[in-house]
């Protein structure tokens, strides 16, 4: 597993930033970079370009498509004490990130936070003795544990920086790219924006125009819903007890059947009769 920094917040006009270059302009909205000949280009110009985009595409996911697991990412108890494994699944963040769990995660209920870009194997994570604030504290047998997930960009590939000026110190380095992560957490309640989904009447029938939805300030979607006793065994999860399920069109589909339309293209004898037909009933007869 790797640990990184990357707090997130709305962007795209919720007064929050997707990354720390983000930028917003004196009205508000956000910003993208405008260049011109023999402009001296900074890192955050560029990064403010990236951002620009990224912001974009994160209100629209939070005003078109809303948040929430999208497909996959069921939890199942393992075979080891204190362990469930959450299958690979892909989820849409509450300030609109994408978070892909692209294989299996093993993810030990003793372990309050572990974030990865990548699942490890289930023999390959541990409790650190040394960080005894990152493990669950002790609760009564039974309590129920909610195994939720968030966004967070983790930084990666360090490369060497060149030393400035008459510097001789070529030891330094910075990190050259973001990767898409997330963090699994282990949450002692369900939070309130899982709690009771709205009616699905406003999509059928006639209604007020809606309100624009808040910026959320909770990150976490929630997997599945766990109970543990005094030994570790881990009870079958419960993944619909707290869970924001995302409806989307993307599995469905269907045939296309152009046999009706091929009788009434433009120009068809079809169509000329049909045109021919509507002309007489709506003009009455002449005589000749």
């Amino acid at each position: 597993m790797t640990t990184g920094s990357g707090d997130c917040g709305c962007g795209g006009g919720c007064g929050g930033t997707a990354t720390s270059g983000s930028g917003t302009g004196a009205r508000g909205g956000i910003e993208r970079p405008r260049f011109f000949p023999r402009q001296l280009i900074t890192p955050d110009d560029l990064t403010l370009g990236q951002d620009y985009f990224r912001d974009r595409l994160r209100r629209m996911n939070r005003y078109l498509h809303g948040w929430g697991v999208v497909c996959g990412a069921r939890v199942e108890a393992s075979t080891q004490a204190w362990r469930v494994v959450v299958q690979p699944g892909y989820l849409l963040g509450p300030q609109g990130d994408e978070i892909m769990i692209e294989r299996d995660v093993c993810f030990d209920l003793r372990t309050r936070c572990v974030s990865a870009v990548s699942g490890d194997a289930c023999d390959d994570i541990a409790i650190d003795p040394l960080c005894p604030d990152r493990t669950v504290s002790t609760r009564d047998p039974g309590a129920p544990l909610f195994v939720a997930v968030r966004y967070r960009q983790v930084a990666a590939r360090p490369v060497r920086v060149q030393p400035v000026g008459c510097g001789c110190d070529d030891t330094g380095c910075e990190f050259s790219r973001w990767q898409d992560g997330y963090e699994l957490c282990v949450l002692d309640a369900c939070p309130e924006s899982h709690a009771s989904p709205p009616s699905m009447a406003q999509f059928t029938e006639p209604g007020a125009i809606p309100d624009c939805p808040p910026c959320p300030t909770d990150p976490w979607v929630v997997l599945a819903k766990v109970t543990v006793d005094e030994q570790g065994k881990v009870s079958a999860p419960d993944n619909c007890a707290c869970r924001r399920q995302l409806r989307t069109t993307g599995p469905y589909w269907w045939n296309c059947n152009e046999g009706t339309r091929s009788e009434t293209q433009p120009g068809s004898a079809t169509e000329a009769g049909t045109k021919a037909e509507t002309k007489t009933k709506a003009d009455p007869a002449r005589p000749t």
